[in-house]
């Protein structure tokens, strides 16, 4: 019987008491779930098994799909990092729609889209956006993590946007979680290293074709995912943090130039090493990208030595103002200190309305109300009429 919220589902034995839908995607649905005794909170991965039916072939790749996700999932939370896990997992084939389902631990927190828009873009707390914080607890370890999977699991994620990112937090510290490996692909140790210029030719394997802002070039046009592809991920990422949350819109791909990423553009207060680094990961070929994300984190921790402030959206708003302060250049002496009285009072009485609702990010990085735990959504793919076949993996990594 396919889940329905608000009802009990057996999954090998063990009783979830299903609650709501986190998340709906183009191939699977999310739900959020309580295991009946011991009350852990769980996310139900259901998948849609119609939605795998090849009208040309008459086939239906739904096993081959969930066998992914279930491989590549557990392989990538052997990390040691903080990651999604999957904790059981089960196909009924017997039924006449057979069912197969994914039990993961749940991920308490924020999709990185919305973490980003409510605690940067909206915050009235929040005056500045410290570069070499967002590098050091934000884009590191999302490298650390996938250099782990890149280097000793064989797998590329290739569907790294600020949807599969969630944000978790404790009163003191924050770490991101990639989440949602359906799309993820075991390559083996022949392609970790492996990028012929140029890629996208008739030389490279075909795979699934997946269209999404910020996707390389190798994956829009459906070609063997390699590490280089999850580093253009990171470099949009990077570009979308420091330019307000611009992402790469597909209608402005006219020529190849235009994947290459230059966030100074829309952000001048930029240091130019930032924005050579995103340059460096956004290339056209995955050939000219770095070869590794070993590298990359390389250039990750130089940028960490980088302690001024480079992105203010006050500044944006009122570009009359000091680099770093934020203050007005044009206030006369007075009005600068009526206006710092103004602003002690002003932070004072938010802070007192929402003392309960704060959450106390290091680094200074982001503060604000907290909310409820937002939906873990899934990213929408819109795939090729007909989606080629992934390689079906029949051993556990």
């Amino acid at each position: 019987m396919p889940i329905t919220v608000g009802e009990p589902i057996d999954i090998n034995g063990v009783i979830y008491d299903v609650k709501k839908t986190l998340g709906v995607g183009g191939l699977s649905r999310v739900y959020l779930a309580v295991n009946h005794h011991t009350g852990e909170k769980v996310a139900i991965k259901s998948f849609m098994y119609a939605k795998f039916f090849d009208k040309f072939t008459h086939e239906n790749d739904c096993e081959n799909y969930w066998e992914n996700e279930v491989l590549n999932t557990k392989a990538q939370a052997r990390s040691g990092k903080h990651s999604v896990k999957v904790l059981d997992y089960q196909k009924k084939i017997d039924l006449q729609t057979p069912e197969f389902y994914i039990v993961l631990n749940f991920i308490e927190g924020m999709t990185f889209q919305d973490w980003y828009r409510k605690f940067v873009l909206t915050c009235h707390g929040l005056k500045h956006l410290d570069l070499s914080s967002v590098v050091r607890y934000i884009f590191l370890p999302l490298a650390e993590h996938l250099e782990y999977c890149h280097t000793e699991e064989f797998i590329i994620h290739r569907d790294f946007s600020v949807r599969n990112i969630i944000i978790q937090a404790t009163e003191n510290d924050f770490w991101p979680v990639l989440i949602d490996w359906g799309m993820s692909k075991y390559i083996g140790d022949d392609w970790v290293d492996f990028a012929p210029k140029p890629y996208c030719t008739e030389d490279i394997p075909r795979d699934i074709t997946i269209k999404q802002k910020g996707a390389p070039p190798d994956i829009r046009f459906g070609y063997m995912p390699i590490p280089a592809s999850d580093i253009y991920y990171l470099g949009h990422l990077m570009y979308f943090v420091f330019t307000g949350g611009i992402m790469r819109e597909d209608s402005e791909l006219n020529t190849r130039a235009d994947y290459v990423l230059e966030p100074k553009k829309a952000n001048h207060y930029l240091p130019d090493e930032y924005n050579d680094v995103v340059i460096k990961l956004t290339q056209y070929e995955p050939a000219d990208r770095p070869r590794s994300m070993t590298q990359v984190i390389k250039m990750l921790k130089e940028l960490i030595n980088i302690n001024t402030i480079h992105f203010d959206f006050e500044l944006f708003m009122s570009p009359d103002t000091h680099e770093i302060t934020g203050e007005s250049l044009d206030l006369k002496e007075d009005d600068q200190e009526e206006k710092k009285t103004k602003t002690g009072e002003q932070n004072s009485e938010d802070k007192t309305n929402e003392k309960d609702q704060t959450d106390s990010l290091e680094g200074a990085l982001i503060s604000g109300p907290r909310e409820e735990p937002s939906k873990k959504p899934e990213e929408d793919i819109q795939n090729s009429e007909e989606m080629p076949k992934p390689e079906k993996i029949v051993e556990e990594k």
